[in-house]
C-alpha cells in the first residue's frame, strides 16, 4: 500500500482570516484602550490649567485688596528683608 502524504505549504484560508479576526479584535481593545487614556490626561491637565488660573486669579484678588488697605507689596517685602 501507497501512503499518499500531503505535504502542507503555507496557511489555509480559515486559519488566515482566524488570524486576522483575533488581530482586529486586539487592535480594537487597544485603540478604544488608547483613547481612553488621552481623555483622562487631558481631562487633567484641564483641571491643572483651571486650578493654577484660579490660584492666580485668587493672588491677583488678594494683591488688589491689599493695596486697596494701603499695603504696598515692595515696601512690605523690602521692610521684612531688612528685619
Amino acid at each position: 500500500m501507497k501512503r499518499i502524504v500531503k505535504s502542507r505549504r503555507g496557511f489555509a484560508l480559515v486559519e488566515m482570516v482566524l488570524v486576522l479576526a483575533i488581530i482586529v479584535i486586539m487592535a480594537t481593545v487597544l485603540v478604544i484602550s488608547v483613547g481612553d487614556y488621552i481623555n483622562k490626561s487631558a481631562n487633567i491637565s484641564n483641571k491643572a490649567d483651571s486650578l493654577r488660573t484660579s490660584t492666580v486669579g485668587n493672588i491677583r484678588e488678594e494683591e488688589s485688596r491689599m493695596n486697596d488697605l494701603g499695603f504696598d507689596r515692595v515696601s512690605t517685602m523690602s521692610s521684612s528683608t531688612t528685619s
